[in-house]
């Protein structure tokens, strides 16, 4: 079964970054399923939490758009080509920071917004971004 960021790939398309979410990030999620091993349920609902956090998200950025979802009952995608991009921002706190994970909020021209959070090495991802809108405000000079 294809991804949501290769269903969305348009003819010419091709992907040159994928971000991922780092397991790291649900660390807060294990530890309360430890100390809640005692009971059935609830060690079971935060291991499915943090593994529905990692399955469900998928942010990429291939030559022409950036693509991207979280979610699996409430979805949240953004499909934007670089061209309507204005800016790739990110937040990482000090676990974040520590732990190589953070925040990855994209806006679009006009308003469009969308924050991914846990993504893995949020910064080389962004310089990704970068580069690529660089090559094609270049290009078009």
């Amino acid at each position: 079964m294809a991804s949501f960021v290769e269903n969305s790939l348009i003819p010419g398309e091709k992907i040159e970054a994928q971000a991922t979410i780092t397991w790291l990030s649900q660390f807060w999620y294990f530890v309360l399923a430890i100390i809640l091993v005692m009971t059935v349920i609830f060690p079971i609902i935060f291991i499915l939490l943090a593994i529905l956090n990692v399955t469900t998200t998928e942010l990429a950025v291939t030559n022409k758009k950036v693509i991207g979802k979280t979610g699996f009952i409430r979805r949240v995608s953004i499909d934007l080509p670089l061209e309507k991009l204005e800016s790739v921002n990110i937040n990482q706190g000090i676990v974040g920071r520590i732990l190589g994970y953070g925040r990855v909020s994209i806006r679009g021209i006009g308003g469009n917004n969308v924050s991914i959070p846990f993504i893995k090495k949020p910064m080389d991802f962004r310089r990704v971004i970068m580069g690529l809108m660089d090559q094609k405000t270049g290009a078009a000079a």
